[in-house]
């Protein structure tokens, strides 16, 4: 999913997120749409990563890349149930051997649940 020693993700292999993306190499790829760097940018297809699909959106910061998120669109699950997209979040961290919370020297990455919106997620967050 993640390379824990870099913090890279491969979305595809036209978007590689790492700590050092800016906003320019993004409009280099072809998911670039004039969006601009300062709102949040979500891809309008799902992508595979690792044989899971997910809705995926990020933000840039001064110019680079700051936080990406991942949700899980596998199954569906109803809004009454959202904290089964937390627990499968969770699961798929741990199959991937990866720690929620734990921090690395490029950033770190977690699992996380928001009462407010009963949304769940993967969150990448990259040192600046």
């Amino acid at each position: 999913m993640i390379n824990k020693i870099t913090g890279e993700i491969k979305i595809n292999e036209h978007l590689i997120f790492s700590p050092m993306m800016t906003f320019e190499d993004f409009k280099e790829t072809p998911f670039y749409n004039n969006q601009d760097g300062i709102r949040v940018i979500q891809l309008s297809d799902r992508q595979y990563i690792d044989g899971n699909e997910y809705y995926v959106s990020f933000f840039f910061r001064d110019d680079m890349i700051y936080a990406l998120t991942l949700i899980c669109a596998n199954v569906t699950i109803s809004e009454e149930n959202e904290m089964e997209r937390k627990e499968l979040h969770d699961k798929i961290l741990i199959d991937s051997n990866i720690e929620s919370g734990k921090e690395y020297s490029w950033g770190r990455v977690t699992s996380e649940y928001d009462a407010r919106s009963n949304s769940s997620e993967i969150v990448i967050t990259y040192k600046r």
